[in-house]
């Protein structure tokens, strides 16, 4: 019986975010878009994709572009997970942008006025 507060999808999310996070930041050179954080980490049941979010603070680029960065790298850095993780198989990494804190200070200014 599971009785474990997460599940394990969302122990191993959480142990990629860590990871990834000092991955991007001391393998990978991001100036092309901007200092970039791993804000989440969302793995399928079966711990075969994990869809990375990504944040940028002072982005170069847009969004899509800053997707095409990571998404083109990310067989680099499956590789890397693959030095520190010891699990069976490394999952498929999947970038997306997160723009939500872009979109919080929008709604912070609308209030403002």
């Amino acid at each position: 019986m599971n009785n474990r507060p997460y599940s394990r999808s969302d122990r191993y999310g959480h142990e990629l975010k860590k990871l990834l996070g000092e991955i991007i930041s001391s393998e990978l050179d991001t100036s092309k878009v901007g200092f970039s954080t791993v804000t989440a980490v969302k793995m399928t049941s079966d711990l075969r994709i994990a869809k990375v979010y990504i944040s940028v603070l002072n982005a170069v680029e847009k969004g899509k572009k800053i997707e095409s960065f990571f998404n083109s790298r990310a067989k680099f850095l499956r590789g890397q997970l693959g030095n520190y993780l010891t699990s069976k198989s490394i999952p498929e990494l999947r970038f997306y942008y997160d723009d939500t804190e872009a979109e919080a200070e929008k709604i912070d200014r609308l209030i403002s006025k």
